[in-house]
């Protein structure tokens, strides 16, 4: 069998050596035959090179084997050879070779069942005489000392009371010798962990634990170089060395007075310094007798909170000295004793505190004092007591001798750090303790507390009545009257104050926040405060605070005189009452909650509002003329209530039982669409054409001739996309495909609009999508209809009521039509239905009764397009590019003869120009066509747009020659590229920079904006490309820039300040020896710039030039 040592030694492949391996295991006897056959190779005098591969083989080979094809006896003696190698590794030369296989040998045959155990002491004890030999430890590659400190971590983990009981400090010793020479961050991570493992599985004495601690915090604090290889993070070396702090309690009299003397030094580094007090923190945290050093760390780090101007360095140490308390309330047990040494710990900071309370001179310490009074009180219902039963008394006598307003609002703010603390101790930020025994503690707290009550609302209901106009005064003491409401007594679950002390600090903070006299953050701050409150204590909300708010809200707003205070006022007040109920979920039921509403207690702030908002806008301000300003506001407050509180619910990490069953919330949501869709709607009939006589939804009059606006009813669909598409909206919920399915007879509430009168109109569903001869109403109701569709996932598309392409095709022949004399926003609504149902529903995918499919018949309108009047030419290209836009959004396969069709109008010499601008639909961002109305927007589309549709296009600019054709395809490019990925045009940068400087020529706004964005974007990634066209840029941007009286610019001032960006972003990218020869002419028309009519441009100017001045 020597054959296979043989074949391995000449084998340089990889798989030729595990073949060779392999082979050798399936015969293998006895593990010494192995030895012997290696014996040549790495004894006597082979070669270092052949040594080590000799060992190599036998690593393989062990590594491979069946453990129990190998006997006891052989593996002892194969240890024993392995060992006695190791151990002369640093006299005998040759054993130098393969130290690396031999340490993965042995970790290998350690984890086998046969392994001796009386064997590891030997092989750790072989392993610590390397540093011991006259041949440096350090001398071996960083990879061998790494597998040599991965063998001594596997024996500790196997054998770690062999190990302790043969070796004992021996072993420590061996493992401080090893570290002593290391430097390498991999094999000191290795050394942590293995110290790691000793401070929790041994009991080390005295004297080991100070070597150990030696050994290792000389390396405190973790600094890493980028020298090092191979480079461990630092914040893994970090948490190594840390894991070393703290494994063990005996390191605690050598842990702390180290990281004290760190502090201490004058030179040390704030990232250092940082470490010192998070290392210390985790100490605090772990060592179990942190009692005996808690007066000593006091003692050490108030003086850091004293008399420091770090606020992160303040921060960590009263953290580090409240992990003391919470520490040693951790060692309490539901036992009758009492914790004793949280008490002696608590006494003693507090008595100090007490003294800087009661010196005169140190009043700038006091609220320091407060905040580690406070962080400690945190930590537990004791901790809690006894901070408070201590200083509170001290600090009611000091407020009866306060004269001076400074003085007071010291103390108070004092005070509300104390009331924080209360407010925020519940059961989740205790430590896990017996139920019995934390209701007892919270008893003592709430018992204590309260005898501290009178004491408070004398105080701070005393502080309101102080005449005063110090806003900090003023501020602290709003604070604290919204802390004494959130109070509650957690041991029998009911508030602090009573209903009246409630609701005199509610109506309190209602009047801060009406009184216009008061400062802005004052104000604020009562909204702020109400909003806390108001979820806790929803019958306050509901009784005191919406009642009043909502009173202040005038029934219509004076618009003759054209004065906006009104108006703003009524914002705020919108939005005050927004912040208040909608920015967290309501905590707890109502105290008589109606048996009728079915809603979730979570919902009742937000239902109550939002109930308020909707009978104003239906009942109110809609009796009144000329309040369109007023209805968009309050629709606005409306919508931003929705989003705000479906943030909250998205935030609240107990609502998520809301959602788990289709019978968890009753949509509450839907009755705000319904009423305001009923409100702005009517039923009408048709008087006139084919149609006369018929029944329609349309939008409702405010006053007599008075229709709702256009803006008004987008708003109010916005409100019902929004409301469909939330996740409080599930399918089995939802207000709209419910309503379709319940009643499969009636019209869909796509037209009816939630009209109880239209339900009964069985033609209602076919009259209401004709649009083609209006009237005008009954076209803005499709804003609402669209607005619904929107709302709808894709999957749905059954349960809408509708043949989809049939009302598609509706909506293309209602879009191009003259004769319905609709509004902007009702035509642009129908194209974007039209757009909804190609995308998202795939109406292109159906085909008609004549086997046309959608496309092909607006292909045919547009071939019949030229015949046509101006006007329904325009309105059948502005819907082909709708059309289009859909299809390239869903890849769909008709887009390209969609687009084919487009750049033939392009050409055309009288409407050619208008097809060109309707280029910019394609890629344009869509209100309604997007991600969040479940529409499908592949990335794709930019790149397959830019290879057919841009190319082409460019390719007709060069080849065409009249000029007013040639500006219509550079029209269509920038109205294009306006929306294309950064990443595909500076792919393609050289063929689009020539494309941008013409299109700053064009005179069309849109194209010249588009073109300088388009070169911005370009010019810092190719600057060899600039200066190739650098005098043509320049001639071009100055053209722009150039604005007098005899010499206008054709770019309006937007232009020209993108022109100055342009020209100042030159000289960061071309040579200056290229921008000198031409820096005086740029100069001179720099000159002519500052003197430019607007002040935007004249500011760019003025950089512009100094930019190039200094060249």
């Amino acid at each position: 069998m020597a054959s296979t040592v043989v074949e391995f030694m000449a084998a340089e492949a990889e798989e030729d050596k595990v073949a060779i391996v392999n082979r050798k295991v399936e015969n293998l006897t006895a593990i010494s035959s192995l030895i012997a056959e290696l014996g040549p190779y790495i004894d006597g005098e082979a070669s270092m090179e052949d040594c080590q591969k000799g060992l190599e083989f036998l690593l393989l080979v062990l590594q491979s084997v069946d453990p129990g094809k190998l006997s006891r006896h052989d593996l002892s003696a194969l240890v024993e050879y392995l060992t006695n190698r190791v151990s002369q590794a640093g006299e005998v030369q040759i054993y130098r070779a393969g130290l690396l296989e031999i340490a993965k040998s042995l970790t290998t045959i350690a984890k086998m069942p046969r392994f001796i155990k009386s064997n590891a002491p030997e092989i750790a004890s072989a392993v610590f005489r390397l540093p011991d030999n006259k041949q440096s430890l350090n001398d071996f590659p960083h990879s061998t000392r790494l597998s040599l400190l991965n063998l001594l971590q596997c024996l500790l983990e196997a054998y770690s009371t062999a190990l302790q009981s043969s070796l004992g400090s021996k072993f420590v010793d061996g493992m401080a010798s090893m570290a002593a020479i290391e430097r390498n961050p991999s094999c000191i991570l290795a050394i942590f962990k293995i110290y790691s493992q000793l401070g929790k599985s041994w009991d080390i004495n005295s004297d080991e634990a100070e070597t150990l601690f030696g050994s290792f915090f000389r390396y405190f604090p973790i600094t890493t170089t980028k020298s090092a290889t191979p480079l461990k993070p630092e914040e893994d070396l970090k948490r190594g060395l840390l894991n070393c702090l703290i494994s063990n309690d005996k390191y605690a009299p050598f842990v702390f007075p180290a990281l004290f003397q760190k502090l201490d030094s004058e030179s040390v580094r704030a990232d250092i310094k940082i470490d010192v007090f998070d290392s210390m923190l985790e100490c605090i945290r772990n060592y179990t007798n942190v009692s005996v050093f808690s007066v000593t760390i006091w003692d050490t780090l108030k003086w850091e909170v004293w008399n420091g101007e770090n606020d992160d360095f303040i921060n960590r140490s009263i953290e580090n000295i409240a992990a003391i308390a919470g520490r040693l309330d951790q060692q309490s047990s539901s036992n009758e004793d009492d914790n004793v040494e949280l008490e002696k710990f608590v006494n003693y900071v507090t008595q100090e505190c007490i003294t800087i309370f009661t010196d005169d001179t140190k009043k700038r310490m006091v609220l320091p004092c407060t905040r580690i009074l406070g962080k400690i009180s945190s930590t537990s219902p004791q901790a809690f007591t006894l901070t408070s039963r201590n200083t509170l008394p001290t600090l009611f006598t000091l407020w009866q001798g306060l004269d001076t307003i400074a003085d007071k609002t010291r103390l108070l703010e004092s005070f509300n750090i104390i009331l924080e603390t209360r407010a925020n101790i519940s059961h989740s930020s205790t430590q896990t303790i017996e139920d019995a025994y934390m209701a007892k503690q919270l008893a003592v707290m709430d018992a204590n507390f309260d005898s501290f009550r009178e004491s408070f609302i004398e105080l701070y209901f005393g502080a309101t009545s102080v005449s005063s106009s110090d806003l900090e005064l003023k501020i602290a003491t709003t604070k604290g009257l919204t802390l004494l409401a959130s109070i509650r007594y957690d041991s029998v679950n009911r508030p602090f104050l009573n209903s009246f002390e409630q609701g005199t600090i509610i109506e309190k903070l209602n009047e801060t926040a009406f009184n216009l006299k008061e400062a802005d953050d004052l104000r604020a701050l009562a909204v702020a405060s109400l909003s806390t409150l108001s979820v806790r204590y929803p019958d306050t909300f509901i009784n005191i605070t919406l009642p009043n708010f909502i009173g202040k809200l005038p029934d219509q707003l004076e618009t003759e005189h054209g004065d906006e205070s009104d108006l703003s006022k009524v914002v705020w007040l919108l939005d005050s009452l927004v912040d208040i109920a909608c920015k967290s979920t309501c905590q707890r039921e109502l105290e008589t909650p109606d048996s009728e509403d079915k809603t979730h207690f979570k919902f009742r702030l937000f239902k109550a509002l939002q109930s308020e908002f909707v009978m104003k806008f239906t009942h109110h301000i809609c009796k009144f003329a000329n309040q369109k300003s007023y209805q968009l506001a309050l629709l606005a407050a409306i919508y931003r209530g929705l989003q705000v509180f479906d943030d909250a619910l998205a935030n609240d990490t107990t609502a998520g039982e809301l959602f788990s069953s289709s019978n968890g919330i009753i949509d509450p949501y839907a009755f705000i669409a319904i009423a305001l869709f009923k409100r702005v709607i009517g039923l009408f009939q048709h008087e006139t054409g084919d149609l006369k006589g018929s029944w329609f939804v349309g939008i409702s009059e405010v006053n007599k001739g008075e229709y709702f606006e256009d803006s008004v009813v987008a708003l109010v669909g916005t409100i019902g996309t929004s409301i469909l598409r939330s996740n409080t909206t599930p399918h089995e919920n939802n207000f709209l495909l419910k309503a379709n399915a319940d009643n499969p007879t009636e019209p869909s509430r796509v037209w009816t609009l939630f009209n109880f009168g239209a339900h009964t109109r069985a033609d209602l569903g076919a009259s209401q999508q004709d649009l083609r001869v209006g009237p005008s109403n009954k076209c803005s109701a499709n804003i609402l209809s669209t607005a619904l569709i929107a709302g709808i996932r894709k999957e749905d598309n059954d349960r809408l009521g509708l043949v989809v392409h049939e009302t598609a095709k509706s909506m293309l022949f209602n879009a191009i039509s003259i004769e319905n004399k609709c509004s902007r926003q009702a035509r642009i609504s129908m194209l974007q239905m039209l757009q909804l149902f190609v995308n998202k529903f795939g109406a292109d995918k159906k085909t008609f009764e004549d086997g046309k499919q959608l496309h092909g018949v607006m292909l045919e309108l547009v071939n019949e397009a030229a015949s046509k009047p101006d006007l329904e030419a325009y309105q059948i290209y502005q819907a082909l590019a709708y059309f289009a836009a859909a299809a390239v959004a869903a890849y769909e396969p008709c887009s390209t003869a969609l687009i084919d069709a487009m750049m033939q109008g392009i050409s055309d010499p009288k409407r050619g120009r208008k097809i060109a601008r309707s280029f910019g639909i394609l890629l344009a961002p869509s209100n309604m066509m997007n991600e969040s109305n479940f529409c499908i927007l592949r990335p794709l589309r930019f790149g397959r747009l830019y290879s057919t549709t841009v190319n082409q296009l460019i390719t007709l600019w060069r080849s065409n020659e009249d000029s007013r054709i040639k500006e219509n395809y550079l029209i269509a490019i920038a109205g294009i590229l306006r929306y294309m990925p950064a990443k595909i045009m500076q792919g393609n940068a050289a063929q689009i920079l020539p494309i941008a400087l013409a299109g700053t020529d064009v005179p069309d706004k849109t194209t010249k904006d588009a073109s300088m964005n388009i070169m911005i974007v370009l010019m810092p990634e190719n600057p060899g490309l600039i200066e190739e066209h650098l005098d043509s840029i320049i001639n071009r941007m100055t053209d722009r820039t150039h604005n007098t009286y005899d010499s206008p610019s054709d770019a309006n001032v937007e232009g020209r300040s993108k022109a100055l960006d342009v020209l100042a972003m030159l000289p960061t990218l071309v040579e200056n020896g290229l921008l000198l020869k031409r820096k005086n002419a740029v100069l001179k028309e720099l000159d002519v710039a500052l003197d430019d009519c607007s002040r935007e441009v004249r500011m760019r100017a003025d950089r512009c030039k100094m930019i190039w001045f200094n060249l």
